[in-house]
């Protein structure tokens, strides 16, 4: 059996079509031809983004690697002391993490506030500091001292290490933002891989000094008194 389909409705032209929408469809209509055209506008903005990010990761990149040339100056404290590489990636890892945190925290600030103190931001975030820290090193002291089997000078270096790692980190964490902003003027969400990058260096700068503070020197010390 046939069907009977329905008569085709008269096509009406854009011009009928439009004189017959109302002043909210209208309303609606130019809103999304305006964000059509935003859309196309943004399309080579993101370009950009794509190849300024592409730049600064290429300098983090080169950035990180000065790493190698701190660990090649304290090679002999390496061989010795195979500690400093076993728990670097601990330490490095923690001064990273505090960091990002830290940023994150202000980068919030500063999208969703229009203003506030920086002065008191420092203040407040530097006795945050001091307090993760101190709490962080207790946790890192006893996993170490429990790893080396009692050994203090071992755990001391590492705490020691630890702390000024962490505290650092925070504090490094709150005012890169805020430089980025409104020194640097460009987005202070870069923040995050710049004070990774940044803690990994001073991070591996401050174990190899603190190690050979302790380790070598203070050892040095010891055996020549006796």
């Amino acid at each position: 059996m046939i069907q009977r389909r329905q008569p085709l409705k008269i096509i009406e032209t854009f011009d009928e079509q439009f004189t017959l929408l109302s002043s909210d469809e209208l309303k609606t209509f130019v809103d999304h031809v305006r964000n059509r055209l935003d859309e196309k506008e943004k399309s080579p903005k993101e370009e950009n983004n794509i190849f300024s990010r592409v730049y600064l990761l290429s300098f983090l990149l080169i950035l990180q690697s000065g790493s190698s040339f701190i660990l090649q100056s304290f090679s002999e404290l390496i061989s010795r002391h195979i500690l400093i590489t076993m728990y670097l990636t601990m330490l490095v890892g923690a001064g990273g993490n505090a960091g990002n945190q830290a940023a994150v925290l202000v980068i919030r600030r500063l999208a969703t506030s229009t203003s506030f103190s920086v002065r008191s931001l420092i203040i407040r975030e530097t006795f945050s500091g001091i307090i993760i820290g101190t709490l962080v090193t207790l946790v890192g002291f006893i996993r170490v001292w429990i790893e080396e089997r009692g050994a203090i000078l071992p755990s001391l270096t590492i705490g020691i290490a630890l702390f000024s790692i962490v505290t650092s980190s925070i504090l490094l964490g709150t005012l890169l933002p805020i430089i980025l902003q409104r020194i640097i003027h460009i987005d202070p969400a870069h923040a995050g891989p710049i004070i990774q990058v940044i803690m990994d260096i001073l991070g591996v700068c401050i174990t190899c000094v603190v190690g050979q503070a302790l380790l070598v020197n203070l050892s040095f010390s010891k055996h020549k008194e006796l």
